[in-house]
């Protein structure tokens, strides 16, 4: 991610961090523990996936799950966003709308 996009995105990256901390510590509501949890079985089956982040050098077809190395006609990029804060971040969507707006 550029400083540009990271400047641009500060307030869901705080938004994540803030509420990571809040889950890790028992202070996140039962709804937002749970819509958290599904967000994060959704990452985790996707093939983006890398290590806790989304690979920014990959691309994937949404309804196919198709990946590649390069840019496609239909496919996403990986938005390199550390999962487990953006799972958490009330105001982020996945880059491959996969989740995102329940809130």
């Amino acid at each position: 991610m550029s400083l540009k996009n990271i400047y641009k995105s500060r307030s869901e990256i705080l938004d994540g961090h803030l509420n990571e901390l809040r889950t890790v510590t028992g202070l996140a509501s039962k709804d937002e523990v749970a819509i958290f949890s599904v967000r994060e079985k959704i990452c985790s089956s996707c093939p983006l996936k890398s290590g806790n982040s989304c690979n920014s050098k990959k691309w994937m077809h949404p309804k196919t799950l198709e990946i590649s190395n390069n840019p496609k006609e239909g496919f996403v990029r990986g938005c390199g966003c550390r999962l487990s804060a953006k799972q958490k971040s009330k105001h982020s969507v996945c880059p491959a709308k996969l989740w995102g707006n329940e809130f």
